[in-house]
């Protein structure tokens, strides 16, 4: 039975995007400087349909880019994409085309996540390196064993949710069972959506998508430690993306993990060994756009991630490591029969055997000076190799052959030698008091995209008259990752981007910090070379941008809050501002999210929870003119949601989000390319009221 058809049997909804029935208590915001933010989802705070990056929307300092309806990214004050580093179960996993449809958090759904940890800002160089913004942790849980060799422990899970907006429905299913020494699990789910409809009750083309995939999780018990094998295929057989140019018809990756968590002698040791594969496919799905533009990309990704921790003393923790990534990538566009002249008759490439290696060391600290103050100071160096073979246009004549001469006769190879340093320190002032402080370093070397795109080199992609020109104009829309509707082109005497920061926190709270808590966080980044563009020209409403280096600054201030006012009724809140701009006063930064706010009220009762969330935004006038990036008004979402404890093995979700049903323009959703002109640059409309239904269903 497909989980489609569990989906139907059970014949029940489930909540997108509201807070519905969350238990606040269950999503604790640590230290942003020496704990990372932490999420622990619970049935109900995963009714967000097949968007994992929608969990982190309570996060103080995270906001949304949206995308296709399960491809979203993570912004963290103020950077966003490759800018943060993601660990999917200690794997890294690059997006693989040239409009990051298949960023890191569409690979796992929200029913496998167990854990999501947020380090913002000064993050621990364990964490990871070749960031900026900070690193989210994602974690589908450590295996369970049996307690002795005469019990067999199972575990059956089923969960179905529908949707009313965009009639999105979609089931999980995982079934785990194991002895005193093995484990055996397996995971599936699937879901689809259609265009959702905004606050006007308008059909929103290039929103609809469907997914599936599946997990097999094999474990055995050691001596010293656990080591587990999983088996993930990721399907997207659709998915439409109203902010860019095509849509994405097929994507499917294999992927394997190998962990070892365990004792080696003194050491405490978490390693892990993956492998990626991923065919990627873009397209203009027939149903909601005309034309034709295919686009191909085949990828593969594997690495290491090793660390040992060695207590040197009571107060005093080490830990080194090594991590690695092997990235390869072939990007080409197939010739099209019917238009030989610019789009054919052979395949344009676009990155020929593009290769990104980052090999990663690093060694840190973590240290109790006294019962009142400790540290965290670490140090990383990173080596990044880049490389790419000679490219092609369509054609040897009539499709950028000046273009594609000027890059191949060009030497490819770079390598970047990248090191950080953090430190980040906790005084507890007193017993309501504590005041966290962060220094750090951090540094990114260009994607191979920002490196090597090259149609538009030459040619000026301006000019209608000239036919170069209008294959120049074409490819450079191909590559865009930003969702503004512009051209993009490459250089490959990039530098890395190196980011200075300081952070700080001043946090109030009760004795045991569980009754009451306040955090007040501001922060600065001074980067050097930050990646943005130049203005090359424009044509037909679209701006032609180079990827360039311009020194850059980032600030603002995140705050939070949380207080249980009675033993049932408990209110949480969190607000961030950014502002970011060039150093040079040509520019504002691009897609930086206005000021906003979240508040959460809940209240419990016996085996009722209800919720009651608004979402309110500011209106977005700072922004980026080089890339004609929107206004948007500001706007407040109301959210209803309760939820009800059957059994142990039984939970309704019934939600109500966007319950005034609102419209409302996505600060950071981009252009609307679909159901508006490219020249009007409207920005995208959120989605309206909507009515979802979830069951929960948990055996043995």
């Amino acid at each position: 039975m497909s989980l489609r058809l569990i989906s139907l049997t059970f014949l029940t909804l489930y909540l997108g995007e509201a807070i519905a029935a969350q238990n606040l208590d269950e999503i604790e915001v640590e230290a942003p400087l020496s704990k990372p933010s932490k999420i622990t989802p619970n049935e109900s705070s995963q009714n967000i349909g097949g968007d994992s990056a929608a969990l982190l929307d309570m996060i103080p300092g995270v906001s949304i880019q949206k995308g296709g309806g399960l491809s979203s990214l993570p912004v963290i004050q103020g950077m966003a994409d490759d800018r943060i580093n993601i660990k999917i179960d200690g794997a890294t996993a690059t997006s693989s085309c040239p409009n990051h449809m298949n960023p890191a958090m569409s690979y796992i759904d929200p029913s496998k996540i167990t854990s999501l940890e947020v380090m913002a800002g000064i993050t621990p160089v364990s964490a990871g390196g070749d960031s900026l913004a900070g690193s989210i942790v994602v974690r589908s849980g450590d295996l369970v064993f049996a307690e002795s060799d005469e019990v067999i422990k199972q575990r059956l899970n089923i969960r179905s949710y529908f949707k009313s907006n965009n009639e999105n429905q979609g089931a999980s299913f995982q079934y785990a069972i194991a002895t005193k020494k093995n484990y055996i699990g397996y995971s599936g789910f699937d879901e689809h959506a259609n265009n959702y409809r905004d606050g006007e009750g308008n059909r929103l083309k290039s929103t609809l998508f469907n997914q599936n995939n599946q997990t097999l999780n094999l474990g055995r018990k050691l001596d010293d430690g656990v080591l587990s094998l999983k088996l993930t295929r990721a399907v997207v057989p659709y998915e439409g993306f109203i902010n860019q140019r095509m849509d994405m018809v097929n994507n499917v990756s294999n992927m394997a993990n190998l962990n070892y968590k365990g004792n080696l002698g003194s050491a405490i040791v978490d390693s892990t060994f993956f492998y990626q594969k991923t065919d990627h496919e873009m397209d203009m799905l027939s149903s909601e756009r005309g034309g034709e533009m295919p686009m191909k990309t085949r990828s593969e990704e594997a690495g290491f991630n090793v660390k040992a921790s060695y207590s040197l003393s009571a107060d005093h923790l080490l830990t080194v490591g090594s991590d690695y990534d092997r990235y390869r990538l072939d990007d080409w566009w197939p010739g099209i029969e019917d238009l030989t002249v610019i789009m054919g008759p052979g395949d344009f490439q676009s990155i020929n055997n593009g290769k990104r290696d980052r090999l990663g060391l690093f060694v840190e600290t973590d240290s109790d000076w006294s019962s009142t103050f400790s540290t965290n100071l670490g140090f990383r160096t990173d080596i990044v190799s880049m490389d790419t073979d000679d490219v092609h246009g369509y054609n040897e004549t009539d499709n950028l052959p000046a273009d594609a001469a000027a890059f191949n006769a060009k030497s490819h190879k770079k390598r970047d030698h990248n090191y950080d340093v953090t430190l980040a320190s906790k005084l507890k002032m007193d017993e309501h008091t504590d005041f966290e402080f962060g220094l750090g370093r951090k540094t990114r070397s260009p994607n191979l995209y920002e490196r090597y795109a090259w149609a538009g080199t030459v040619t000026d992609p301006t000019d209608p008259m000239d036919m170069e020109s209008m294959s120049a104009s074409m490819d450079m829309l191909m590559i865009n990752w930003f969702g503004d509707g512009n051209g993009y082109v490459g250089d490959i005497n990039l530098k890395p981007e190196v980011a200075h920061k300081v952070s700080a926190s001043l946090v109030a709270h009760d004795e045991a910090s569980k009754e009451w808590e306040l955090r007040f966080t501001p922060y600065y980044s001074d980067i050097k070379n930050f990646i943005d563009a130049d203005f090359i020209g424009s044509a037909n409403g679209n701006n032609f941008l180079r990827f360039a280096n311009h020194d850059a600054v980032i600030f603002g201030a995140d705050a939070s809050g949380k207080v249980k006012i009675t033993a049932n009724l408990s209110l949480k809140a969190t607000g961030s501002y950014t502002r970011g701009y060039r150093k040079d006063g040509r520019a504002d930064l691009y897609h930086l999210m206005p000021l906003n706010g979240k508040v959460a009220v809940q209240y419990a009762f016996g085996k009722w929870v209800s919720d009651f969330g608004v979402t309110m935004v500011d209106k977005k006038s700072q922004v980026n003119e080089l890339r004609t990036e929107p206004v948007t008004p500001g706007y407040a979402l109301l959210d209803l949601g309760t939820s009800y404890q059957f059994s142990k093995l039984a939970r309704l979700d019934l939600s109500i989000s966007n319950l005034l049903d609102h419209n409302y323009a996505l600060p950071l959703g981009g252009i609307d390319l679909v159901n508006h002109s490219p020249e009007s640059r409207t920005a995208v409309a959120g989605m309206g009221r909507s009515v979802n239904m979830a069951l929960n269903l948990e055996f043995f």
